[in-house]
């Protein structure tokens, strides 16, 4: 796929977009947008200056402060006129916007910072949205803490961010440069703006964000209106910079005074320069940027200064850096989160390091943990003095990743996590792939069968741990109930990514056979092979017979569930089961990898030898005639997982193999 083809499929729309015909000056109506993260004081001094000048909006603001943050329930009572959106977790600056834009869907926007203090009615702002062909528009911004003649408020206007000038802007002297072509920032106020305007108070035109579309929500944070503004460029629209006076606004002011959250704050900022210039050119220039900026930081005096003075030292424990390729929605980014936030919470310094993108895993990773963006050939992380011990996944980036990184010191360890499904009937990975891998201090198998098989073609690791996987907290656990019995048509569920291997054709065709019992499917899950695998199910079947399509997580997918079906013939570790484990819900399972481990050999589960038809049609065909007995298989299924499979289970044993390779 093209990067353009990529770009069209990811923002929903398959051309570009055309201006609007011309419209006329307040012909719609103006709604203000707040995403208010903690510090009630900045946002109260925002929405009193809304009030005093902008009589005639609608001002809605989503709260991305955690439920219940001290101070906030007094704004929101002096202010009962405001649209408020509560008590969600952080789900960033881009999905907020997005959900406010969706609720005031009649209203051209004004995106206001909370920590901003608007100064006038934004007269000629608000007139420039209203006519032909633009797309957004800002006014000029005062700095509360520069009132000095260097001052230029214009500075809201950029040019085009390429690699360069993002790099010059790093190592500071965009200021200096800025007559020449190298910096981004203009000598004077620029007639046409031709990159993006910084979004603390911008105003964007109705028509142009049903025409672009809505933020990118992978940003999370920092970068999604500069891409936004540079696909509405692309698309033919103009940005437009007005000259008035706007708002009063320093910056990252919801974040001054927390050393912890401007630490995320600005591992957020580089990461999402990278990623528009990822998607704006290639990932090659996002690399070279992040290598860039990580030399900067070792070369200039102030730099590291700063590395200096966030770095913890004389820990006794070992620092941890746990990488990954993406933190996107799968079993094992999810396990190095869970993980982390463990070992965090046990006293270790840990660095989450992505080798190629964010994801929206990110949300999910407390502050407290570093989240940086990293590419293979560049493993530089800040971490303490002493120990240091690196978990890597076995992909080809990590392990690049970790040879090189554990030439830097004496005193640093490898543990190579295994989350790759092993090849039954062959080796798992390539020649140079595995080479790399035995060079590690230790591999660790998520089960005793897992180890088995990984090694069984080929040398993974001379020296290995087994550390089981782990989904739910102890404390969780305690307050999960007894099922009840089995109502008359069983709701059978299976949770999956919708491709080939994973076998929900093979569930349905044994299902097929088992027509005069009672049962009910539902299939969670999309991917790929949905659309060829859904049509091969019966006509006749599909009252009984669901495909649901996406589920935002198990929770939804098994709060109606009675039997985990997964009938995968190729797994290494299947999360799923834990989460229905976890919930007392009894599995039937084939019979791969880790799956007869977890299931305590077919005693906390059922078991399916034989990966056909006719097999999962057997094993299918005993459950469903004595459905009176899955209530304590399911038990036995949650006594398995509480004693194994916790997540403080997992981090127990990551502590005992980072031991043992210092041993």
């Amino acid at each position: 796929m093209t990067r353009e083809l990529e770009r069209a499929y990811l923002h929903g729309h398959t051309g570009p977009a055309l201006p609007p015909q011309p419209t006329q000056v307040g012909a719609r109506q103006l709604a203000v947008l707040i995403v208010a993260y903690k510090n009630p004081d900045l946002l109260e001094t925002c929405l009193r200056a809304v009030e005093t000048h902008l009589t005639d909006v609608r001002t809605l603001v989503w709260d991305n402060s955690g439920l219940d943050y001290p101070g906030m329930a007094e704004v929101i009572a002096r202010h009962p006129d405001i649209a408020w959106s509560l008590g969600s977790a952080n789900i960033g600056f881009a999905a907020a916007v997005n959900a406010l834009a969706a609720q005031a869907s009649d209203c051209d926007l004004l995106l206001l910072n909370p920590d901003a203090v608007l100064l006038g009615p934004l007269d000629g702002t608000r007139a420039a949205i209203a006519s032909h062909g633009v797309a957004a528009a800002a006014p000029l911004v005062i700095d509360a803490q520069d009132a000095t003649d260097s001052a230029r408020p214009w500075d809201v206007a950029h040019r085009d961010r390429g690699l360069v000038r993002a790099l010059v802007s790093k190592a500071g002297y965009a200021e200096k440069l800025r007559r020449t072509g190298l910096s981004d920032l203009y000598p004077a106020p620029p007639a046409a703006v031709e990159g993006y305007l910084t979004g603390a108070c911008l105003a964007i035109s109705r028509a142009a964000w049903t025409a672009v579309g809505p933020f990118d929500e992978e940003f999370f944070l920092y970068g999604e209106e500069t891409d936004w503004q540079h696909r509405a460029r692309s698309a033919g629209w103009q940005l437009k910079l007005i000259d008035e006076r706007g708002v009063e606004h320093t910056g990252h002011g919801t974040v001054a005074g927390d050393p912890i959250a401007g630490m995320r704050s600005r591992d957020l900022l580089r990461a999402n320069i990278a990623l528009n210039l990822e998607l704006n050119g290639n990932v090659h220039k996002a690399d070279v940027y992040l290598a860039g900026t990580s030399l900067l930081d070792r070369v200039q005096r102030s730099a590291r200064k700063e590395r200096a003075a966030r770095r913890r030292k004389g820990s006794a424990k070992p620092s941890v850096i746990i990488t990954t390729n993406r933190l996107v929605y799968g079993g094992a980014e999810r396990q190095h989160v869970l993980l982390g936030a463990e070992l965090d919470r046990r006293g270790y310094e840990v660095v989450i390091a992505c080798m190629q993108r964010f994801g929206p895993l990110v949300a999910e990773v407390p502050s407290s943990i570093r989240v940086v963006r990293q590419p293979w050939w560049v493993p530089a992380i800040d971490i303490g003095d002493g120990k240091s011990v690196l978990v890597t996944g076995d992909t080809n980036t990590e392990t690049g990743f970790a040879t090189l990184w554990r030439r830097g010191g004496k005193q640093r360890r490898w543990l190579v996590g295994s989350h790759i499904p092993p090849e039954v009937d062959g080796p798992t990975y390539s020649r140079g792939l595995a080479a790399a891998m035995r060079r590690a201090d230790g591999f660790v198998a998520l089960s005793p069968r897992h180890w088995e098989e990984a090694n069984e073609y080929q040398c993974v690791g001379r020296r290995h741990f087994v550390a089981p996987n782990g989904v739910e907290s102890v404390t969780a656990l305690e307050q999960v109930a007894s099922r009840p019995p089995v109502g008359d048509v069983p709701k059978l569920v299976m949770l999956s990514r919708i491709v080939e291997h994973k076998n929900p054709h093979l569930l349905v065709e044994a299902l097929d056979g088992l027509r005069e019992l009672p049962w009910d499917l539902s299939i969670f899950g999309d991917g790929p092979d949905r659309e060829r695998l859904e049509a091969l199910t019966p006509s006749d079947l599909r009252d009984r017979v669901h495909w649901r399509g996406w589920s935002p997580g198990p929770e939804a997918a098994l709060a109606d569930c009675d039997l985990l079906c997964v009938p995968s013939r190729s797994e290494a570790f299947p999360l799923v089961i834990l989460e229905a484990m976890a919930r007392r819900i009894p599995v039937i399972a084939s019979s791969v990898c880790a799956v007869p481990d977890m299931l305590d050999q077919g005693r906390a589960g059922a078991l399916v030898e034989d990966i056909t038809v006719d097999g999962w049609r057997r094993a299918l065909r005993g459950l469903l005639e004595q459905p009176q007995t899955w209530p304590a298989l399911g038990d036995r299924g949650f006594d398995r997982m509480r004693e194994r499979y916790t997540i403080e289970a997992m981090a127990d044993a990551y502590e005992a193999a980072i031991a043992g390779v210092f041993a």
